[in-house]
């Protein structure tokens, strides 16, 4: 009897011992921390957006056919990512019989924060900041200052026929510049590149949406035979493009 009422009370010991290192306890969901008073922080709101639309599927037709001309397949290439909830791409390539090449690649990331007291709009925020500062976007400018634009600053267009609105097409309205009219914020770079008899041109164009940030990168290379790659051309289809990306965003 001895020996089983020995067993029992460890039994009762160890249940008891389980229990009460369990009640006080609650699950780590990568966003709650603990402080070292007691208590814990009250985790920052998840974002906005859950989920990121197809990519290969989210440029329309018409506009693939007028951006990138001549291409043997619109579905497009997806890009290969570890985490589709959290990072998808797509691209288009084509190539005309003299020698100019066209590319199209989009890039959606949902931004996650792990840290419990940053939102992931916040994170977001930050993560485009950074890429607008790597290009050296100059930011926008203050309520009634002067800018060297009649029109102030250029907020782009998604006809996919013209410059960006309101710029006449000139070199200062077509420089890397942020864009007020897709997404919280935006901005567009254009860079041209000339090595070994190739023009080179690469429009980029960042925009964030609540927790989303979108990269749009439009490339066109020629032969020094034809047709150097125009800026307004190609900033032009940037813009349409993110037009449409907003919106499959916005779902």
């Amino acid at each position: 009897m001895a020996f089983g009422a020995t067993v029992l009370a460890l039994a009762v010991g160890a249940l008891a011992a389980c229990t009460g290192s369990g009640s006080g306890g609650t699950a780590n969901d990568g966003k709650s921390a603990q402080l070292p008073y007691g208590g814990s922080i009250s985790p920052a709101p998840p974002g906005k957006y859950k989920t990121l639309p197809q990519p290969c599927a989210a440029v329309d037709l018409d506009t693939l056919k007028a951006l990138v001309p001549g291409a043997a397949d619109y579905s497009g290439t997806e890009a290969l990512t570890y985490d589709t909830d959290r990072r998808v791409g797509c691209s288009w390539k084509a190539a005309a019989p003299d020698g100019t090449s066209r590319t199209l690649a989009v890039d959606m990331e949902r931004v996650v924060s792990y840290d419990p007291a940053v939102s992931d709009e916040v994170e977001a925020k930050s993560d485009f900041d950074d890429l607008a500062d790597a290009a050296s976007i100059p930011p926008l400018p203050l309520p009634g200052a002067t800018t060297t634009s009649p029109t102030g600053t250029p907020t782009g267009s998604a006809d996919g026929g013209t410059p960006p609105s309101g710029s006449g097409g000139s070199s200062q309205d077509l420089a890397p510049r942020r864009l007020t009219d897709v997404g919280n914020a935006a901005f567009i770079n254009d860079v041209p590149v000339t090595s070994k008899g190739t023009a080179r041109r690469v429009v980029t164009l960042v925009f964030r949406t609540a927790n989303v940030v979108v990269s749009i990168h439009y490339t066109q290379s020629s032969p020094a035979s034809a047709t150097p790659p125009q800026s307004a051309d190609l900033q032009s289809g940037a813009e349409k493009v993110a037009g449409q990306l907003e919106h499959r965003v916005e779902g």
